[in-house]
């Protein structure tokens, strides 16, 4: 990554509840696909928006697009249940659904992507399909007992949040994998309060 710049994406994090519930089946699905990379259950989020690589000095300016964004939403409730692949047969990430105020959720990231242009951002040309990723194939690049995971996990339910904030989250890149630290949590409804 180039000096002067941070990893950025634009989150929801499920809380701690459900951080809870998802440890618990993930215990009992890892057997299905040893071979998989594992996401730790406290980097398991709902991306709204990756930005990647963003200057320093253009963070203040995200901040404040997300902000305008933020402040025309009210609190959404989302719940996690069910599992499954993207991929197809050669499945590549492991996912948790996201059920409840989906179509809200889609208006935010696509007011979200929108805004965010104004400071670089390219939006993807993919459909939105929020999701909580468990895991990915391994080094091999698919892996079929991600699908006896998504199985395993099928029936559950993971809980329910109630989502009073985006969080701009900076993903920092070591030996030991990514770690997500929080830049700015934005309050639907509200008015930021920048961590750091």
């Amino acid at each position: 990554m180039a000096l002067g710049t941070r990893r950025l994406f634009l989150a929801v994090d499920p809380g701690d509840e459900c951080h809870t519930r998802i440890a618990e089946a993930v215990s009992r699905a890892r057997v299905h696909a040893p071979r998989a990379r594992w996401v730790r259950t406290e980097g398991i989020h709902v991306t709204l928006v990756f930005l990647g690589a963003v200057e320093e000095s253009l963070v203040p300016a995200v901040v404040a697009k997300v902000e305008g964004v933020a402040v025309r939403h009210a609190p959404l409730t989302l719940r996690f249940e069910g599992a499954g692949c993207f991929g197809g047969r050669k499945p590549r990430v492991l996912w948790i659904g996201v059920e409840g105020d989906v179509p809200a959720l889609g208006l935010v990231h696509k007011e979200l992507s929108e805004a965010l242009t104004e400071v670089g951002y390219v939006p993807e040309e993919r459909l939105f399909s929020p999701h909580l990723t468990l895991a990915r194939a391994g080094f091999g690049g698919t892996d079929a007992g991600l699908w006896a995971a998504a199985r395993a996990l099928a029936g559950e339910s993971f809980g329910e949040v109630n989502v009073r904030e985006l969080v701009l989250y900076e993903s920092v890149l070591s030996a030991a994998g990514a770690r997500y630290e929080a830049v700015a949590r934005l309050p639907l409804g509200g008015v930021p309060a920048p961590l750091h």
